[in-house]
Parts: C-alpha cells; structure tokens; sequence
C-alpha cells in the first residue's frame, strides 16, 4: 500500500509548500499533454464520442491527482494526503474490470503521486 513521504514527520510549512510546488508542475504537465493530445475537444466530449483515448485519459489521471495533491497542500494538510492516496489505490484496484481507459487514467494518477513524491512504492 502508498504511504505519504511525509508520514512519521509533522509537516512544516515549507514541506508543504514544496508539495503544492511540485503538485503544480505536474499538473501544468500534465495539462500541456492533454491540450496536445486532444486539441479543442473536452474529455466529456471525447469520452461520448465512444473513442477509446488512452493517452489522454493518462494525462488526466496526472492532472486530476495532482490537482488533489495539490489542494490539500495549499491548505497545509499534509495529513490529507493519506485520503488521496487511498482514493487512487481503490481507483487502480477496479480500473481493470473498467477497460483500458480507467486503466490509463488510474495509471496516470498514480504515476503523479509518484512523480510529486507523494507516494512510495511497497
């Protein structure tokens, strides 16, 4: 199971603000990736299209994990970050039995928490 990096330690304001720093270039990465990828269409369009897009739905999960990283950051609650963590192992625990676009979408949100520091592989 993820642990937060931060676990054992009580955070000080300035892990946190390093968190919510790196929380943010993984999430403007992450949204550069999916301007490219799908130019002026939404994700919900796409997705009602009935097109299979793994590689954006990656790029999502990134964004969408970092986004929440990144939150919990800003308010100082590094503490937080065990909900997050736990959200996205349930997400990967059932994305496969969803098809190949929750797979790249969970695959994307854990490959953030790892990119962020936030998460330490077992």
């Amino acid at each position: 199971m993820a642990e937060p990096a931060t676990t054992g330690t009580p955070p000080t304001p300035d892990a946190a603000a390093e968190v919510a720093q790196r929380a943010t270039d993984v999430r403007a990465d992450a949204v550069r990736h999916l301007t490219v990828l799908a130019g002026d269409a939404s994700m919900c369009a796409i997705g009602r299209s009935g097109r299979s897009f793994p590689a954006a739905k990656y790029h999502e999960g990134r964004q969408s994990a970092a986004s929440q990283v990144r939150r919990v950051a800003r308010a100082g609650q590094l503490s937080g970050l065990t909900a997050v963590l736990d959200e996205w192992q349930r997400t990967m625990t059932h994305a496969q039995a969803k098809g190949p676009d929750w797979v790249a979408y969970a695959s994307g949100g854990a490959d953030a928490l790892a990119e962020i520091g936030v998460m330490t592989s077992t």
